[in-house]
C-alpha cells in the first residue's frame, strides 16, 4: 500500500497570538521546525491540547491512521487495536 505517512516534523513555538488573543479557547502558533527549516502559523484549540510559549511538538500528516496504509473512510474507531494515532498525544 506504500507509506500512509506524507509530512513529519518537529516544531518550536517561537510566539503565541502575534496579532492579539481573537477566541478565548483558541490560539495562534508561530512555530519553526527542525528538519526542513519551515515556519508555520497554527491555530489550536489550547483547551483540549494546552500549549505554551517554548514549548516542541511533532507535527505529522496522513493519508490514513491505518499502520499498513490502508485508506479509511474518515472515521475514527477506537475499537481498532492499533493506530498512527498512538504515536500522538493529540490528532485532529
Amino acid at each position: 500500500m506504500g507509506d500512509s505517512l506524507l509530512f513529519e516534523d518537529t516544531f518550536t513555538i517561537g510566539g503565541l497570538d502575534p496579532d492579539g488573543k481573537k477566541f478565548d479557547k483558541v490560539s495562534r502558533l508561530v512555530a519553526h521546525s527542525e528538519q526542513f527549516d519551515m515556519d508555520l502559523l497554527l491555530d489550536v484549540n489550547i483547551d483540549v491540547y494546552p500549549i505554551k510559549h517554548t514549548d516542541k511538538f511533532t507535527l505529522a500528516l496522513a493519508s490514513t491512521l491505518s499502520l499498513d496504509g490502508t485508506p479509511d473512510d474518515g472515521t475514527f474507531d477506537q475499537s481498532r487495536s492499533k493506530s498512527r494515532a498512538d504515536k500522538y498525544e493529540y490528532v485532529g
